[in-house]
């Protein structure tokens, strides 16, 4: 890759074209003003509180991802240990604080070692692409794809401190081993997929699947097929027994999850979201539960799902479809355009269909949308 001049000129805009939105952002955030009333919770104060002058670092911290510096600072609370919703911590799977805490015992900032780790996991996630889908399909598709994601307006949380980068970069790894049936290498992605995010979990049926294929074409032994289930299930297991060590209950991060999003029936959560679908005109353009934005984000994920199947290969597509539909039927439309951020095969198939001109100006609106979600996003106004 290093030796292919396109790649290193792509690489070399990509560094260039996130210094730019990070100054972008220390520049122009005050086009907008800080959003007083949605700053809800956080784990370090915002400056602009107490009106004080911006801080960029701080101010990539919004939302969530406040929850996983207070985890990689000073761990998971015990509970009987009193503080304010300390307990709902364990909503937030370990992974990506346990990188960031690493890091920030030589750092010894929190804030730096989270941006230092954002970046690191940007550069990783721009060769990861590249390589994964020219080997997949070519380098022009793979330059464009990579190009069409990272200029993605909801890309923004990769510069952020949310768990999508590591997300992506273990999705990348996990679907191209599991396409070249590398069995090690797909279980061991998968169970690093396992204690990053809970919607990850849904990704072990095609693995299953897998197995099962390769054990009845005799390509792989039951046992050998049973060891690697294990094996894939250790680190969520070691996940579960730290929750019951610390708080009592094995699925103790499910209870946590429920504060946000209280457990409902899968029929419920199916037949409530198809009403926020039809009730489209009546949703405010962007909030915390229903939207039209993420309404919008649904209806472009099944759309593109059912148009790109005949283009994906079956295990991209496959993924797409677990990742893309898990998440609607356990609860509401929250955050969903930030999910699907990762479903990188979508933008593989969208560097398929659009020919040079297309590809141009779709990155040219990509790019005006990114600018503008940076400025809500350092402010923070909810985007997911």
């Amino acid at each position: 890759m290093l030796r292919n001049k396109v790649f290193l000129l792509s690489l070399t805009l990509f560094i260039l074209l996130n210094i730019f939105l990070y100054c972008f952002m220390s520049f122009s955030h005050a086009w907008l003003g800080f959003n007083n009333d949605q700053w809800v919770y956080r784990y370090l104060d915002d400056p602009r509180m107490l009106n004080q002058p911006f801080n960029f670092l701080r101010g990539l911290g919004v939302w969530d991802a406040q929850w996983y510096l207070r985890i990689a600072d000073g761990g998971y609370p015990i509970y009987w240990v009193i503080e304010y919703n300390g307990l709902s911590s364990y909503a937030f799977f370990p992974l990506y604080p346990i990188i960031i805490a690493s890091l920030n015992f030589f750092v010894n900032n929190v804030e730096l070692s989270a941006f230092f780790v954002s970046n690191i996991l940007l550069l990783a996630n721009f060769f990861s692409l590249y390589y994964v889908i020219s080997k997949l399909y070519s380098s022009k598709i793979a330059i464009k794809a990579t190009w069409l994601l990272f200029l993605f307006p909801f890309s923004i949380f990769y510069r952020s401190y949310f768990t999508e980068g590591l997300f992506l970069l273990l999705l990348t790894w996990f679907a191209y081993f599991l396409i070249k049936k590398k069995w090690s290498a797909t279980v061991l992605f998968a169970s690093l997929l396992f204690i990053t995010r809970p919607n990850a979990i849904i990704l072990s049926l095609i693995l299953f699947w897998s197995l099962y294929k390769a054990v009845v074409n005799k390509s792989l032994s039951v046992g050998v097929a049973f060891l690697y289930v294990a094996l894939m299930l250790i680190p969520y297991a070691e996940w579960l027994y730290f929750c019951y060590l610390n708080t009592g209950d094995l699925l103790y991060w499910q209870k946590a999850f429920s504060l946000w999003y209280p457990a409902k029936s899968t029929l419920y959560v199916v037949i409530d979201n198809i009403v926020k679908i039809f009730s489209f005109w009546g949703l405010p353009i962007h909030g915390y539960h229903s939207s039209k934005l993420d309404t919008v984000m649904v209806l472009a994920v099944i759309c593109f799902l059912l148009v790109s199947r005949r283009h994906l290969k079956p295990q991209l597509w496959w993924i797409s479809l677990l990742v893309g539909v898990f998440p609607l039927l356990v609860k509401d439309t929250a955050s969903y355009s930030r999910y699907q951020s990762v479903l990188f095969p979508l933008f593989i198939y969208l560097a398929l269909i659009l020919n040079k001109t297309y590809f141009i100006i779709v990155s040219f609106v990509f790019f005006i949308l990114l600018c503008m979600t940076s400025i809500i996003f350092v402010n923070w106004y909810w985007l997911g």
